[in-house]
């Protein structure tokens, strides 16, 4: 069999709908239009499709000078180039923090609507300056790394195995190839695709947005298709993988069509394999589902929450920063300690019997039910 490129795409906007292209300029920082806006709240911190899953409506079309913006019943908003402000904005992406630019206060309105709360739409730049801890370079707005490639037999085999049916778009990848076996792609070390050679630096790990229907911009209640990866394709840590993700060795064009090209192979990861677990929705009975205002203390910070939304959601909205990576409950990076109160729609599966008997909880998957206190 022979691997070809069978789709490019971009996303303009991190987080928005994609756009499926012919030939793309391959850059240091990823694919040329790839990422090159993104929203933010006003401290700075990033708004995506994890928490704000109505953002994948957001359709996006390039324009000689710019970018045109289409979302439900909002008019169109025009993005040139040249009428960006000239003026910086303190923003972060996963824990790397840099400059990226204003856009238009047009702009900043027609996104806070999308938002539903006070939001900016900021602008890479010409030359991103992010620097990514995890890429070692520089890169886009991407979460860390320029390029994601997935090939076609690595969705059927996922489709086999899971009760729901997933296509491409859920996994936002730039680059899909046909004619491997599934998975191949985890055992590249160093491909060439039309112009460019690239380095295959590690699996993608996968996080709530892959739940998030494309169609519906509403997350899946089985949080499909992660339950079924979690069962085969998840390491030691509960991190779930599908993908790998490209570091560019140069600068070039690439075109659907071309062969991929195998110049270096590596031992593919080794995933632990286990039972899916229960897919069952959790039952809450009638009282809870009510809605009742509690106490909440996180580190000592004490506000008034409720009974309704997650740990994370509600600490999100106070501004208080949580460390989170995939929010479904199975890489466990949410953990945090309750020492008083009870919650319900607690996920176990990231956290070791040891930490369940000491108290932890993870937050993205915990709701309170009582006044309570956490510590992290």
């Amino acid at each position: 069999m022979v691997a070809k490129v069978t789709q490019i795409n971009v996303f303009p906007v991190k987080s928005a709908k994609g756009i499926t292209i012919s030939s793309a300029l391959v850059e240091e920082t990823g694919l040329c239009f790839d990422r090159q806006f993104m929203i933010a709240l006003l401290d700075g911190s990033m708004v995506t499709a994890r928490s704000y899953p109505q953002l994948v409506h957001i359709t996006p079309a390039l324009r000689p000078q710019g970018v045109t913006l289409r979302y439900q019943q909002l008019p169109p908003l025009q993005l040139i180039y040249n009428q960006f402000e000239d003026a910086t904005f303190r923003s972060e992406v996963w824990g790397d923090q840099f400059d990226a630019f204003k856009t238009t206060d047009e702009a900043n309105e027609w996104i806070s609507k999308v938002v539903g709360k006070p939001a900016v739409l900021l602008f890479k730049g010409n030359e991103s300056v992010r620097f990514s801890k995890k890429a070692q370079q520089k890169v886009s707005f991407a979460d860390a790394f320029p390029v994601l490639i997935i090939s076609e037999a690595s969705l059927d085999d996922l489709n086999e195995r899971s009760t729901s049916h997933h296509t491409m778009e859920q996994f936002r990848t730039n680059l899909v190839v046909s004619g491997t076996r599934a998975f191949e792609e985890d055992s590249w070390k160093k491909i060439k695709i039309g112009d460019v050679v690239f380095e295959v630096s590690c699996g993608c790990s996968r996080c709530i947005l892959t739940t998030v229907n494309p169609q519906t911009a509403k997350l899946d209640k089985l949080k499909e298709p992660l339950t079924t990866l979690a069962s085969y394709r998840s390491d030691e840590q509960g991190k779930v993988y599908f993908g790998q993700n490209l570091i560019a060795c140069n600068e070039g064009l690439i075109t659907e069509g071309d062969e991929v090209i195998v110049i270096e192979r590596q031992s593919p990861t080794q995933y632990v394999m286990k039972e899916q677990r229960n897919n069952d929705a959790p039952v809450r009975d009638a009282e809870s589902n009510q809605h009742k205002s509690i106490s909440i203390s996180i580190n000592g910070h004490l506000f008034s929450g409720n009974n309704q939304q997650t740990i994370l959601e509600q600490a999100e909205d106070e501004g208080i920063r949580l460390a989170y990576s995939c929010r479904s409950g199975f890489c466990g990076a949410c953990k945090i300690l309750k020492e008083s109160g009870e919650v319900a729609d607690v996920a176990m599966d990231a956290l070791l019997e040891s930490e369940i008997e000491q108290g932890y909880i993870l937050a993205c998957c915990s709701t309170p039910m009582t006044d309570i206190e956490l510590v992290n």
